[in-house]
């Protein structure tokens, strides 16, 4: 088990190297995960692991941005929109262009936008085209942006958008979560997207420990904004990867492994 090899890496840099678990960033996809991934490393340890950082990239990023809103240019009460919330604020936004909606379906505009953040691009850096459709959704995307700063609203996706820009702008907190965090940990690294890969890559540069563990055969949320070459470049990217490939399969039965 991929979350096996994780779990058993903590408790080891905690019990016999002795690093302190506040040192230590564990990053999942789910918070089912996390609350698990958390749980088994206590049973290991024997003692509570409340204070460390463990969580999706999406609790992380939000808890970077309660801790730092001016930083990112956000008010202190700014809320967290859902998808629901995201379909109907984009909704107003084409009303408030004049748009027909049915002409330009929201979901349609909302997969614009999120997928733009998922790779990292603001409106700003959305080439003018003469595609009068990318025109008008790029377009969209600017005034659902205006909405949203001025109501102190942050959807999914600009989560971990924001909390890239504020370490990228600023360079006193991003010297002092490098120093806080010696070492990452990432879970299911193959469902990472752009934002995700550089985020990481921020952190752990230039000297600190990551270790990922990921299957390129359980890629399955390229639809979502995952990349999985980014396990091509995580062997590119960072100097001396050892990669240690987990083959030997101890959960399914002879039966299983004969047919597969």
């Amino acid at each position: 088990g991929k979350t096996r090899v994780l779990t058993h890496r903590v408790a080891w840099l905690i019990h016999v190297l002795e690093v302190s678990p506040l040192s230590v960033l564990a990053v999942t996809f789910t918070n089912k995960a996390a609350r698990e991934m958390r749980g088994r490393i206590e049973s290991i340890l024997g003692f509570s692991l409340r204070r460390m950082w463990i969580g999706t990239f999406h609790g992380i990023c939000h808890r970077l941005l309660r801790s730092h809103p001016a930083d990112a240019g956000l008010p202190e009460t700014f809320e967290i929109l859902d998808a629901d919330d995201q379909f109907r604020l984009i909704r107003r936004a084409l009303r408030e262009l004049n748009l027909d909606e049915g002409y330009w379906p929201v979901r349609q505009v909302q997969w614009f936008i999120n997928h733009h953040k998922e790779e990292g691009r603001r409106v700003e850096q959305l080439s003018d085209s003469t595609d009068s459709q990318h025109h008008t959704l790029v377009q969209i995307y600017s005034h659902y942006e205006t909405v949203c700063q001025q109501l102190g609203l942050v959807d999914f996706s600009e989560l971990l958008l924001r909390t890239l820009e504020m370490l990228e702008q600023h360079d006193y907190l991003l010297d002092a979560y490098r120093q806080r965090f010696s070492h990452i940990l990432v879970d299911e690294f193959q469902d990472t997207n752009a934002v995700q890969y550089r985020w990481l890559r921020l952190l752990a540069e230039p000297v600190n420990q990551i270790v990922a563990v990921g299957d390129d055969d359980q890629s399955i949320y390229g639809w979502r904004g995952a990349r999985v070459e980014n396990m091509a470049l995580f062997q590119h990217d960072f100097a001396q990867v050892k990669v240690v490939r987990l083959e030997q399969n101890y959960r399914s039965t002879g039966h299983i492994l004969h047919a597969a």
